[in-house]
C-alpha cells in the first residue's frame, strides 16, 4: 500500500503498537498521518478496514522477510542457509532482547492471532514452495512425500514451539527442521560448465 492510504495505514499500524487497537480512534489515526479524518473514511470504508489494511502489512512484512532471506542464500550452504532462516523466523515473532514484537500483541489484543498465523503459513510455504523446494529439489533428492504439507507442519509446529518455550535455541530449531524435512546438509559446488 502506497501513497496517502499507506501513510495512513502505518500511522494505524504505529498507534495499535503503541497504545492499541480499542484505544486508538480513526481521528488519532488521522492526526498521526497528517491528514483530515475524511482522507481516511476517502481510503477506508471504517476502523475494521484500517484494521485489515494492517493485518495484510503483517503478512506481507513476513513474506518479505522470507524474500530476502531466500535472496541472501549462498548456493550449496544448505547448514548456513538454515541457520539464517532460523534467525530470521526468530526476529518476525521477537526482537533481540526475546520479547514479543508488538504485532503479537496487536493479533491478541484483535483474537485472531490463530487465524493470522494460519494467513501467514500459508502465504510464507506458498513462497517457500515457489523459490526454495524447486531449486532444493535439483541437486538434492527430496526424501518426504508431500512436500507443500510437510512446510505447513513444519512452520506451524515452529510457531507452536516456540509460543511453548520462548527461550529454545536456534540449534535446536535448526535441527527441527532439518530432521522434520530430512534436509541434506552436506555443502556442494554448483558444477561448472565449459
Amino acid at each position: 500500500m502506497t501513497g496517502a492510504a499507506g501513510d495512513i495505514m502505518l500511522a494505524a499500524r504505529a498507534l495499535f503498537e503503541q497504545q492499541g487497537v480499542r484505544a486508538t480512534t480513526v481521528k488519532d489515526i488521522a492526526a498521526e498521518a497528517g491528514v483530515a479524518r475524511e482522507l481516511v473514511y476517502y481510503y477506508f470504508e471504517n476502523k475494521q478496514a484500517v484494521i485489515d489494511a494492517v493485518l495484510d502489512d503483517y503478512v506481507e512484512d513476513l513474506v518479505e522477510s522470507v524474500v530476502v532471506w531466500n535472496e541472501s542464500r549462498r548456493f550449496g550452504d544448505t547448514s548456513g542457509s538454515l541457520r539464517a532462516c532460523v534467525e530470521t523466523f526468530r526476529r518476525a515473532l521477537y526482537d533481540a532482547g526475546g520479547s514479543p514484537r508488538p504485532m503479537i500483541a496487536v493479533l491478541e489484543e484483535l483474537g485472531v492471532r490463530d487465524a493470522f498465523d494460519v494467513r501467514a503459513v500459508r502465504e510464507t510455504v506458498d513462497c517457500l514452495n515457489d523459490h526454495i523446494v524447486t531449486e532444493y529439489a535439483a541437486y538434492h533428492q527430496v526424501e518426504i512425500d508431500f512436500v507443500y504439507e510437510m512446510f505447513c507442519v513444519v512452520i506451524f509446529g515452529l510457531v507452536g514451539l516456540v509460543k511453548l518455550n520462548p527461550q529454545v535455541s536456534d540449534e535446536a530449531l535448526m535441527k527441527v527442521v532439518e530432521q522434520a524435512l530430512r534436509l541434506d546438509m552436506q555443502p556442494f559446488e554448483k558444477a561448472q560448465t565449459p
